[in-house]
């Protein structure tokens, strides 16, 4: 299975070059030991401007212990920068083009966390290639819904192969400024086994949560797959969550404001077309909050990973499906 994919980066004649980003995206989902790692590297401002910024994030939630790992920023011209690739001191991620195949790792002594996985795709990727209206810009995405897993990683010490774990990947890119009227609710859900039942689902909306753009949820069984949108779509948030933790400290220093933001800690969502229908109920056991600074305009957004676990049910294409497994939700405001 040949997947194609690059950054994307603007042309010199690009009047919206200084809105530029791009984001390559690794879930890790360790169904033995309940743990869920992200791990991102991505690109903000013009390639040729030394205001613009490369990040890299790396994070894992152990159940009942916390979040481990850090953010890095660097200045783009520190990044080293490939055709799809990113890499900087700490944390670098790269899809090979011949194969689609994504190479992850992470070193970084200070956060107690190390890391080294390669990814190979266990089903078809989502190619959602159009321009999604993004407060005064756009965001376009690929994303490939399961991935099987050989590497490992060291926590405080401990360390664990990754044999039997789950892998979501995506890459976005567009044109947009942190601190815009924007905003999105994403999450990957994934039950355990190379063909287990695997959920992506994405919209964008505005910063106050309040004015939302087309939900989408793709449902990948084994070898089908399902794509549920608009209407046939639900969302049902419930409870509370409070933030353990905020990244980096200094911006979250500056901005006490958001560091009592509620969120919710349970979703409930429902997708039913008339011909099939799936059911998905995720609890977030914890929450950390990522700051990001747009380098080209004063403005700030407010990533939030929640991760925990979820059960599902339903039938697609005639299999019926009920099972559990771990997953990890995103709103940013």
């Amino acid at each position: 299975m040949i997947l194609l994919d690059s950054l994307r980066p603007p042309t010199l004649m690009d009047p919206s070059v200084g809105a530029y980003k791009d984001w390559l995206h690794l879930n890790v989902f360790d169904h033995a030991a309940s743990s869920v790692g992200l791990i991102n590297v991505s690109l903000h401002g013009a390639p040729d401007d030394k205001r613009s910024r490369a990040v890299g994030v790396a994070l894992v939630c152990q159940p009942d212990v916390g979040w481990f790992g850090n953010l890095e920023i660097r200045g783009i011209e520190e990044a080293v920068i490939g055709r799809a690739s990113i890499a900087m001191e700490h944390t670098a991620l790269a899809v090979q083009a011949n194969t689609g195949t994504v190479m992850a790792s992470v070193q970084d002594p200070h956060s107690a966390l190390a890391a080294r996985v390669t990814a190979t795709a266990a089903a078809p990727p989502i190619n959602g290639d159009e321009k999604l209206s993004l407060g005064g810009g756009w965001i376009s995405w690929y994303a490939v819904p399961r991935l099987t897993l050989v590497g490992d990683w060291t926590i405080s010490g401990q360390h664990t192969n990754l044999k039997t774990a789950s892998a979501y990947h995506d890459h976005n890119w567009g044109r947009w400024h942190w601190g815009d009227n924007l905003g999105w609710d994403w999450g990957c859900f994934l039950t355990p086994g190379s063909e287990g039942v695997g959920f992506v689902l994405s919209r964008t909306c505005d910063r106050a949560h309040r004015i939302f753009g087309k939900h989408n949820l793709v449902v990948q069984v084994a070898k089908k797959r399902r794509t549920f949108a608009g209407s046939a779509v639900t969302l049902d948030y419930s409870g509370t969550l409070e933030i353990a933790r905020r990244i980096p400290g200094a911006l979250a220093a500056l901005h006490h404001d958001h560091a009592g933001i509620k969120l919710p800690n349970y979703l409930e969502i429902n997708a039913d077309d008339g011909m099939d229908r799936a059911n998905v109920q995720f609890s977030a056991h914890s929450a950390v909050q990522l700051i990001l600074a747009d380098p080209q305009v004063r403005g700030y957004s407010f990533i939030h990973e929640m991760a925990g676990s979820f059960n599902c049910s339903g039938c697609i294409g005639g299999t019926e499906i009920y099972d559990s497994g771990l997953g990890i939700l995103e709103m940013v405001c």
